[in-house]
């Protein structure tokens, strides 16, 4: 085993890691929207938090250095695949980093203060932002696997559309329930 398969086999764990672990979580708040108190779904917020610094950030700086390790070692250089790639890993990182963590710990602060039942429209909106995070997320994976060359503009078409559908999905104002 080569040194570029090493780094390839690291890549992928850690990829692993980062999405699978924070796709688990987006749809453990989803269940437990529909089937769980508040004070539930603000312990999965905080269980989010928890692991963040342990597991998101680590793992989405070995995805990134590993990454950038093989556009060198493995000779990939500056392929679509790569470019697009590094810029959805910087976007997503730099999101959770800027937004979603922040807002879970709003989220928290307002539960804290004035009961999860008041910081529920807090975690409702960030989880919607971070399904379209992991939108991007499961386009750079789609990305990594695929390979596409530059001139295929069906694949780069199809994955601009998941993302701006998302990305509106998300942004929907949230309905008024009366009360």
């Amino acid at each position: 085993m080569d040194f570029a398969s090493l780094l390839k086999f690291a890549h992928v764990v850690a990829a692993v890691l980062w999405v699978g672990g924070g796709f688990t979580m987006i749809i453990a708040g989803m269940f437990m929207a529909r089937h769980s108190s508040a004070e539930t779904r603000i312990a999965v917020m905080r269980a989010t938090t928890l692991l963040a610094p342990r597991l998101f950030i680590p793992s989405s700086v070995l995805t990134l250095a590993t990454g950038v390790a093989l556009l060198f070692v493995a000779g990939w250089g500056w392929q679509p695949f790569t470019v697009l790639g590094l810029i959805g890993v910087l976007f997503t990182a730099g999101f959770g980093a800027t937004v979603i963590g922040p807002g879970c710990e709003r989220a928290i602060k307002i539960a804290e203060d004035h009961g999860a039942e008041a910081a529920l429209p807090q975690a409702n909106r960030l989880y919607r932002l971070a399904t379209m995070d992991y939108a991007v997320q499961f386009a750079i994976v789609f990305l990594m696997v695929i390979k596409p060359s530059w001139s295929d503009f069906a694949v780069f078409g199809g994955i601009g559309s998941i993302i701006a559908l998302a990305t509106l999905a998300a942004l929907r104002p949230m309905p008024r329930i009366a009360a």
